[in-house]
């Protein structure tokens, strides 16, 4: 009989380990859901919620978006490795990583005025894609770091792309290399032109998406197709 007990708690404790919600694992007060209709589709939507009452609020819902040209693939977040089967994320592929990441702050041309952590970035401010490189997917400044890459995004675009942006923390702490790097949010050259792997949108609904960002309340973004966002709504409580 104690046998049988002790495995019927542990089956109990397990279930509801997998059934844990979102703002209690990640202890976060926002949630940005991006979802596509499937991997290789371009095209998506964007939902934002708030965590209130015990419930995720919405915010604003079903706002454009476009993901990278091949779509999306799993990569390297918060979400559970085991989760990461099938189309891998890897350096240059072209596809936007799925999974649940940290937004950790923002950069632009010029100051934002925020409750993120906020970058003004310049000519001299790159994003370094170079897998053998000690800066992998980290921001550096080309002025005050030994340059050891030989490939590296520019911040400061010539077009306007770059204006307003959002750190995704994909593939960091640490960065394994050729899993891919520079995972942003920022503004989309247009509705049927994707990104090399980032997430992008129209200028002003950026800006309503930094205006609601606090970095206290920790936001969170899901980023999966959906047929993998009716898996993990099951799995962390999501809206």
């Amino acid at each position: 009989m104690n046998f049988i007990v002790s495995l019927y708690l542990f089956i109990l404790t397990s279930f509801n380990e997998q059934l844990i919600d979102l703002n209690t694992r990640f202890n976060t007060g926002q949630l940005i859901v991006v979802t596509t209709d499937s991997w290789n589709k371009i095209e998506g939507k964007m939902s934002v919620y708030e965590f209130k009452g015990n419930r995720w609020m919405p915010v604003f819902r079903e706002i454009p978006i476009v993901t990278g040209r091949s779509g999306m693939a799993w990569g390297k977040g918060l979400h559970k490795t085991e989760l990461n089967r099938g189309k891998l994320k890897k350096e240059g592929d072209g596809n936007s990583p799925a999974g649940i990441f940290q937004l950790s702050g923002l950069f632009g041309y010029e100051d934002i005025r925020s409750e993120m952590n906020s970058l003004k970035v310049d000519d001299r401010t790159f994003c370094v894609d170079d897998s053998k490189s000690a800066y992998y997917n980290q921001i550096v400044k080309s002025d005050t770091v030994k340059k050891d890459w030989n490939s590296a995004e520019t911040m400061r675009m010539k077009s306007d792309v770059y204006k307003f942006g959002i750190f995704v923390d994909y593939n960091v702490k640490p960065a394994i290399p050729n899993m891919g790097s520079c995972i942003f949010m920022h503004i989309w050259s247009g509705s049927n032109k994707p990104t090399a792997g980032c997430t992008a949108m129209k200028e002003s609904d950026i800006l309503k998406l930094i205006d609601f960002l606090d970095k206290r309340k920790n936001p969170i973004l899901v980023q999966v197709p959906l047929s993998e966002y009716s898996k993990l709504k099951g799995m962390y409580k999501l809206p």
